[in-house]
């Protein structure tokens, strides 16, 4: 069986998906290769099953659900029926999942053939709706009585409509606990890139802080130039979701090593978005103001043209254009970003102000200083929703390099002459755009909390790690 011989439709709960193999029909009846470990992976589907289990019920109105087996023993299930029919209804118990406590239905018959691949993380339930009715599920790991978890079929916290008042139940399902009672205990598996960056590492500390499951990557675990090792960590980890924070970020160095840049930046974009596609992931990725040529004083808003000035402001804008081509995706701009590290702008003045009483800064460049936690928990935000797009993701309020510099020297106490400068005054070998002011549009449609004004983010960063 070949891949293109499964149709695979995505339910409205991210990653429960429908399977639809190839019938082969004639004057005799039909045969269907129900299953090939081949044709799924071919189609990026990667589960080991290791065991069928069949039921029969006898009875119309017959339900047996919720179920789902804890960690580390939870299990995903291949479900199908063989004959008869039923309403089959999933619930995603994944906290930080947009479809968390949500749940959705659809029936299975021997008719229609449909088989439904319920993931990890997941409850599962059916009712039968015909006498005489058989089910037969695949699972990646064999039933464990002390990891086995149940939830009351008609928890009010879920509400699902089964069609029956009075179901057929097992004594087990009849005394189930609710959901808030169920021990379950599932989050989105998220992979972040370039987490040992100040962003990257923001974003893993806060995801883990929320519950979530974290696999950081950096160059170090596998480079995102080549395309093997990301397809090896996703068969592993199994992520739901994809955050894409590794980049070459040197502007100046950039314009040195360009090649170098353009294969972190475009090439490794690429491979993050062909992995996504393959493996049915959304992906975030992070972009800069760098992708405008800081004309203007006018903030530029999420749908305005890109029109980089430098080299790295041209591969951050075409990394843009090839995430835009997966169908599931989040894209945000920051502009100067700073946080735990030591290259960031804070930083660099920090040190300036250590051994020097008097330092140059530009007057003429203008955006928003941003702190990496208070972006990281916009990001956190976005990936609970399934509102996919361009964002702006900046700290509220605007100022020039020479006032943010003024700034942090007046809060580390440090007694330095700010002498203010024209941006054509500093040789640099990349040009700059002046003009990085974003605007904040999109997030305020989408009811979303803007990020804190730049001065209470300067604040908390000295407070958090100066």
């Amino acid at each position: 069986m070949r891949a293109r011989e499964l149709k695979i439709t995505e339910t409205e709960l991210g990653g429960a998906l429908v399977i639809e193999p190839r019938l082969y029909e004639d004057s005799r009846g039909w045969f269907s290769e129900t299953y090939s470990k081949p044709a799924w992976e071919a189609a990026g589907l990667f589960f080991d099953f290791l065991q069928d289990n069949h039921s029969f019920s006898a009875q119309k109105g017959t339900l047996r659900g919720l179920h789902f087996q804890k960690e580390p023993k939870a299990q995903t299930k291949l479900v199908r029926c063989l004959r008869g029919k039923i309403f089959n209804v999933i619930v995603d118990l994944r906290k930080g999942s947009p479809t968390y406590k949500k749940w959705t239905g659809m029936e299975l018959s021997a008719q229609n053939k449909r088989q439904l691949l319920v993931p990890k993380g997941f409850a599962n339930g059916f009712v039968t709706l015909e006498d005489d009715t058989e089910v037969q599920y695949k699972v990646d790991e064999p039933y464990s009585p002390q990891e086995e978890g149940r939830i009351r079929y008609d928890d009010p916290e879920i509400g699902i409509d089964w069609g029956f008042s009075h179901p057929f139940l097992s004594d087990k399902d009849r005394k189930a606990p609710f959901l808030r009672e169920s021990g379950a205990q599932f989050s989105l598996r998220v992979l972040v890139t370039g987490a040992r960056g100040q962003l990257g590492s923001a974003v893993a500390s806060l995801f883990r802080s929320e519950g979530l499951h974290v696999t950081g990557i950096d160059k170090e675990d596998g480079d995102i130039r080549d395309q093997a090792p990301i397809y090896d960590i996703i068969r592993k980890e199994s992520p739901h979701l994809i955050v894409h924070c590794a980049a070459f970020t040197d502007v100046d160095l950039a314009e040195e090593q360009q090649s170098r840049c353009y294969d972190i930046n475009v090439r490794g974009t690429e491979h993050l978005v062909m992995a996504a596609e393959k493996f049915r992931l959304p992906l975030v990725y992070i972009s800069t103001d760098y992708v405008f040529n800081g004309e203007g004083e006018t903030p530029w808003k999420e749908d305005d043209s890109p029109d980089p000035v430098n080299f790295y402001g041209m591969t951050k804008a075409r990394g843009e254009e090839i995430v835009r081509g997966l169908e599931k995706h989040f894209i945000v701009r920051t502009s100067w970003l700073y946080g735990k590290g030591e290259r960031n702008f804070v930083k660099a003045m920090l040190g300036l102000g250590e051994t020097k009483k008097e330092v140059a800064v530009v007057r003429d460049q203008i955006g928003a200083p941003t702190y990496t936690l208070d972006l990281a928990r916009l990001i956190y935000a976005l990936i609970g929703t399934t509102d996919y797009g361009t964002y702006h993701g900046v700290s509220g309020g605007f100022c020039s390099r020479c006032e943010f510099a003024r700034a942090i020297f007046q809060r580390a106490g440090l007694d330095v002459t700010v002498t203010p400068v024209l941006t054509s005054e500093i040789p640099a070998l990349a040009q700059r755009p002046l003009n990085s002011r974003l605007s904040q549009k999109r997030i305020e449609e989408k009811g979303l909390l803007p990020l804190p004004h730049w001065k209470d983010a300067l604040e908390r960063f000295f407070a958090d790690f100066i």
